[in-house]
This record gives C-alpha cells, sequence and structure tokens, in this order.
C-alpha cells in the first residue's frame, strides 16, 4: 500500500502546506540561524555552568488530547496548544544538550505530577546522571501515583 500524504491529521496538513510556502533560501537561512543560536546556548554551558535546572512544563500536566482543542476552526491550533508543554524542552532537541525530566514534586491540587528538567553542557551525561540520581534518592517517585478518576 502507497502512503497518502493527504490522509493525514490536518494540523499535519497546514504544516506540509505552510513548509512548501517556505523558499529554499528561506530555509537555508532559518537552519543557519537555528545553528548559531545552538552554537551561542553550547558556548554558555561550556563557558559559565555545568547545569541548567528548569521546570519541565510551562503548565500542569493537561487533559488527553487537550492538545487538540480548536483544531476544528484551526488545524494549527495543536501546535499553538502544545506549547506550553514544550517551551523549557524544544531548545534542548535543537541543541542536542544531554537533558533529562524528573517528576520531584506533586500538584497538591490535582495531584498530578510536576517535573524539572536538568540540561547539562554536551558529553556530560556523567554530571547529568549523578545529579539525577541524586534527586531521585531525595525525591523518591517510583510508589507516587496520580489519583484515578
Amino acid at each position: 500500500m502507497l502512503a497518502d500524504p493527504d490522509r493525514v491529521e490536518p494540523h499535519n496538513r497546514a504544516l506540509r502546506d505552510a513548509a512548501r510556502a517556505i523558499d529554499s533560501w528561506s530555509y537555508a537561512e532559518g537552519v543557519r540561524r537555528t545553528q548559531q543560536l545552538s552554537r551561542r546556548i553550547v558556548e554558555g554551558f561550556l563557558a559559565g555552568f555545568d547545569l541548567l535546572v528548569t521546570p519541565t512544563m510551562a503548565c500542569l500536566p493537561p487533559l488527553v488530547g487537550a492538545w487538540r482543542a480548536g483544531a476544528d476552526h484551526n488545524p494549527l491550533m495543536p501546535l499553538l496548544n502544545s506549547y506550553p508543554m514544550g517551551v523549557f524542552t524544544s531548545v534542548f532537541n535543537v541543541t542536542g544538550q544531554p537533558a533529562i525530566s524528573l517528576p520531584v514534586h506533586h500538584d497538591d491540587a490535582t495531584g498530578l505530577p510536576v517535573g524539572i528538567q536538568i540540561v547539562a553542557a554536551p558529553w556530560r551525561e556523567d554530571l547529568l546522571l549523578q545529579v539525577s540520581r541524586t534527586l531521585e534518592l531525595a525525591h523518591p517517585w517510583t510508589d507516587r501515583r496520580p489519583p484515578v478518576g
């Protein structure tokens, strides 16, 4: 069976259409700028600090399927809805730096896990894992469960 690119979900089709509207020069310029930004971020780690600690997400864990809200009216809404969930983590997907998310807390009102992200300099997975293990021992989470229902 051949793949049919027109059978993808509407938000993927909208992203594909937007990508097709970008000329190759603009695409190459965007890649160059992303690479420059990545180098500046990595240089900051190499020159100034060992680890960066951030929240994992800019929101509490959303309800299942919440990322789709509004997609019936605007096929790009899933991308916008996902922004608070990936704002802290996505940059390190681009730089390729080692990072980990640890569920160190539970929200009192909902019981949902709240995580922190720890990011290390390139090739410093050793430090990242050492600190992560120490935090997991100090804040064990394997026996914690969010409320059901």
